[in-house]
């Protein structure tokens, strides 16, 4: 009889503990919602007709990839987060270089950006 109060009380630990987890998902999610949008359009801007245009669209990226890393979250979505920032990243550095003429790595970065994007994005979504 004795386990019986004590495994309530477990139980409603689990309960509030998940409650928690939940919470902080819907908080680190609304917090990348709008950097998934800028991050989303930016793969376009690459391909603009001036090397300057090219480069701010590179240069935001990259400063949305560093607010993307200050979101913290439960511990799936730090590991999505990390995966996104890291193909963000990259992206950056292969559109750095299309910039100068080196296309050869573009297609695949903007690629795994996308890939990590859409799995941040169907983490977040309800």
């Amino acid at each position: 009889m004795k386990k019986l109060p004590a495994l309530a009380s477990l139980a409603v630990g689990i309960l509030l503990l998940s409650g928690c987890s939940q919470a902080s998902t819907i908080a680190a999610c609304g917090q990348v919602a709008a950097q998934a949008a800028q991050v989303a359009g930016v793969i376009d801007s690459v391909s603009s007709p001036t090397p300057e245009a090219a480069q701010a669209a590179l240069d935001e990226v990259r400063s949305v990839a560093e607010k993307i890393r200050g979101v913290d979250g439960p511990e799936e979505f730090v590991t999505l987060r990390d995966a996104w920032t890291t193909s963000i990243d990259a992206f950056v550095t292969e559109g750095e270089k299309a910039i100068t003429g080196d296309v050869a790595g573009l297609d695949a970065a903007s690629t795994n950006m996308r890939t990590a994007t859409d799995e941040m994005v169907a983490y977040c979504t309800p």
